[in-house]
């Protein structure tokens, strides 16, 4: 085992494992363990279905790790084939609802922009909020805004603005959007706590 294989970048990790190490292929599972099942079971609120689903993913790249061409967009890459497996998940189950819609609530878009670099959306909440209470609240999300979040917490607005192929603008504002519905769900969830605690 290369003792230095946590060192390498996801790229060279992706040649190695063309190359026959299945030391390459484990570090690249260890690597996006947390993060992409996550999103998957943020996505579908299923915990046998996100398991099999994340499994899934990493099947595919077993299998087509030789399709991939190592440019330096391995998490996007993994993260989209995630998402076209959730999509497939709701078709299988005829439950698709439309991650593309247009806003919900009929709002314009918003013309503010949330810079990169900032704290991810879901740690700004988690200032005030439980793990539980933002989790609970993000299911009342519509699944674009939910997504966006998720997404937020392992990606640049760029980043994810590439991988839905939305304008960056579109992105900004759904996840602008998503940040502000879940805090008017948790203060609606908790004002007598607010009253006592101010």
């Amino acid at each position: 085992m290369d003792p230095k294989i946590n060192e390498r970048t996801d790229d060279e990790l992706v040649l190695l494992f063309k190359s026959g190490s299945s030391d390459a292929f484990e570090e690249l599972v260890y690597r996006y363990k947390n993060s992409l099942y996550q999103y998957i079971m943020a996505m579908v609120q299923d915990e046998g279905a996100a398991g099999d689903l994340f499994q899934e993913v990493f099947i595919s790249l077993f299998k087509h790790a030789d399709k991939y061409e190592p440019r330096g967009k391995f998490k996007s890459w993994l993260f989209l084939t995630a998402r076209n497996r959730v999509l497939n998940f709701f078709r299988d189950r005829d439950k698709l609802a439309s991650l593309d819609q247009t806003d919900e609530e009929g709002n314009a878009f918003l013309h503010d922009t949330l810079p990169d670099g900032q704290p991810s959306l879901l740690e700004e909440l988690a200032g005030r909020e439980t793990e539980e209470e933002i989790r609970r609240a993000s299911l009342e999300l519509p699944a674009r805004q939910r997504e966006m979040l998720y997404l937020r917490q392992y990606m640049s607005f760029k980043e994810i603005a590439q991988l839905l192929d939305r304008p960056l603008g579109t992105v900004l504002a759904d996840c602008h959007r998503a940040v502000k519905k879940m805090q008017r769900i948790l203060a609606e969830e908790q004002p007598a706590a607010r009253e006592v605690t101010l």
